[in-house]
């Protein structure tokens, strides 16, 4: 059950939360309640594949989930943007502990489904990180550590293509053929230069910040790797 609602948090709380969405949150309660339904739902249809009775359990999550974000979203605040990390871990410590303790408290089955595969939901997982939540963490983690100067402000500047290029480096690690990464990574890094007679092709730019590059890079190297070699995925 842990594992489907890790899965759940992370396609409701990251995955469904568009940039319009998140616009809608910050200037209304609305916005926050909108985003709670979609959690909720995701919760309580994850955990009735597992257990349909444990419903109203994924149901508390939900509510909790909601509860939590409109505290953050109405009455907390950071003073300053370099504190925008420390305030979004806290923020997942949260939700991630309501998820803990209402599992731990009402002893959800350990009895797996019969079609539960831990390596697939473990694939799935470390790929569904490497997408919104990998994007959030970065931006945070940048302009938290390295200045607010090192990375766009959160929903500002490249966002889809890093992540699939980090689904495509995890992928390609995971699968042993991680000598293809420097062609994954060559379509966000052309760049045409126009010329007087030819039309060259230039291997130059590397984006807004390179920290957050290198950082997203490493980060889908760590999940490839990891479900590589710990065991959880292997082909």
């Amino acid at each position: 059950m842990l594992a489907m609602m890790l899965i759940a948090h992370l396609i409701g709380d990251y995955v469904l939360q568009f940039n319009a969405l998140v616009r809608w949150k910050t200037h209304s309660l609305w916005g926050v309640l909108a985003h709670g339904t979609i959690v909720t739902t995701v919760t309580v249809i994850a955990a009735i594949t597992v257990q349909p009775a444990w419903w109203t359990y994924a149901l508390l999550i939900g509510v909790s989930h909601t509860l939590i974000d409109i505290v953050r979203a109405r009455l907390v605040t950071p003073p300053t943007p370099g504190l925008d990390l420390l305030y979004f871990l806290l923020d997942q410590i949260a939700h991630l502990s309501v998820i803990a303790s209402v599992i731990l408290w009402s002893q959800a089955p350990a009895q797996l489904p019969t079609w539960f595969e831990p390596r697939a939901i473990a694939l799935v997982a470390g790929l569904l990180f490497l997408l919104q939540p990998a994007w959030v963490l970065l931006r945070f983690l940048v302009r938290g550590v390295w200045g607010e100067s090192a990375a766009p402000p959160l929903g500002s500047g490249e966002k889809y293509f890093p992540m699939l290029e980090r689904v495509a480096i995890a992928l390609l690690a995971l699968t042993g053929m991680g000598y293809l990464i420097p062609i994954a990574l060559l379509p966000g890094r052309i760049e045409r230069l126009q010329g007087h007679e030819h039309n060259l092709m230039i291997l130059i730019r590397g984006g807004d910040s390179w920290i957050e590059n290198m950082l997203s890079i490493l980060f889908a190297l760590g999940v490839g790797l990891g479900l590589r070699y710990l065991g959880l995925v292997t082909f």
